[in-house]
């Protein structure tokens, strides 16, 4: 009755949504969770199949019931879906043109990797078959030409692919952060760009404590407009590290910004990035603002990172000091075992203006240690 229900109001997303919701309490019960999968896979997959011929919102949805499934399923699980509707995903991914269908296609296809790990790529007979499968479906979602909406989740996607599956993507690491920053500088939604962003400070974590070598490595790539990968990069990230949500998102990107701090590689001290808002006097009108955008002051980048670093320590501060708990608990993520959470500001230090401010450093650390 419950599939029904959601069957007959998949296009509507308030009904849906809780459809698929009372759905996953049904997965989570005890010894339910087979059985609901033998029951969807018969339906969802000739939907799937033939996507092209289905009523609006079908086809997202179904891909979204797919996803919820996936999470936290036993191997066994995840390769019937798999069985079923792997190819179809991917084929959505490299043809579709609606927004919706390719956001939950993605987030179907990171939930896939995340479950599937290792052992998905030998399902399909040819584990070189079903890697090029899983990167051609990436080399799309990171088109310049793509519209933004459609790439939205590509983040979670290759994150996924990097964490479950180094020893393959180690080899196109170069391509991948040449894709990266070409759809980070097309990108029209600011969340698609901290997404990325997220790539690169999860790709800081895994090379310590070899981080000089990942810095080397942007430099050697080019971005236009900038000398190099790492001044575009470092240049966004410092921009949009205020627009980042999620906590767990937020120690991710500071924490690696603190072990770029402490290469004290020479490149860093040599990139100027976008400091200050400078103030005008009077009233700012709408014809104002227009003729006259807001004008920001240059800094270098290592002294940018300090004063990130240390507005997030005056953050932390102050929610301890007004007892708010909110959001204490970092933010759960499937991936964790794959980098448990390293305290690493401890050993940083770095020098701005000639001085050393290694203390500042140690205090933002045991902020956030605690």
């Amino acid at each position: 009755m419950i599939l029904n229900m959601w069957a007959l109001h998949v296009s509507d997303p308030f009904i849906s949504i809780d459809a698929v919701e009372v759905l996953e309490s049904v997965k989570s019960a005890p010894g339910c969770m087979r059985p609901l999968v033998s029951r969807v896979l018969p339906s969802i997959g000739p939907i799937l199949e033939k996507s092209q011929v289905q009523p609006d919102g079908l086809v997202a949805g179904s891909l979204d019931l797919i996803t919820m499934l996936l999470k936290n399923a036993p191997i066994d699980v995840v390769k019937a879906m798999y069985d079923v509707c792997f190819r179809h995903v991917i084929r959505i991914i490299l043809q579709s043109d609606d927004n919706s269908e390719m956001q939950n296609a993605t987030e179907c296809l990171a939930a896939f990797v995340s479950g599937g790990r290792q052992e998905m790529l030998a399902w399909g007979g040819d584990p070189g078959s079903t890697m090029k499968s899983l990167l051609d479906a990436a080399s799309r979602l990171l088109d310049p030409d793509m519209e933004s909406s459609g790439s939205l989740f590509v983040g979670t996607y290759i994150l996924q692919l990097i964490l479950h599956l180094p020893s393959h993507m180690a080899q196109h690491i170069r391509d991948l952060i040449s894709a990266l920053v070409r759809r980070m500088k097309t990108s029209q939604i600011s969340g698609l760009k901290s997404s990325l962003l997220l790539i690169f400070a999860r790709l800081v974590h895994l090379s310590s404590p070899n981080i000089e070598q990942f810095i080397d490595l942007l430099v050697t790539l080019p971005a236009e407009g900038h000398d190099h990968c790492l001044a575009y990069v470092m240049s966004e990230w410092t921009k949009l590290q205020g627009e980042i949500q999620g906590s767990y998102q937020i120690k991710v990107t500071m924490t690696a910004l603190a072990l770029l701090l402490s290469t004290r590689h020479a490149e860093l001290a040599k990139i100027q990035v976008q400091g200050y808002l400078i103030k005008t006097a009077g009233i700012t009108t709408r014809s104002k603002a227009k003729l006259a955008p807001d004008q920001w002051t240059v800094m270098s980048l290592p002294a940018k990172i300090v004063s990130l670093l240390a507005d997030m320590l005056i953050e932390i501060q102050e929610q301890a000091l007004s007892g708010n708990d909110e959001d204490s608990d970092w933010e759960e993520v499937q991936e964790q075992d794959a980098l448990a959470d390293q305290d690493q500001l401890y050993s940083v230090g770095t020098t701005v203006g000639g001085k050393p401010t290694t203390e500042q450093l140690d205090a933002m650390s045991k902020a956030f240690n605690e």
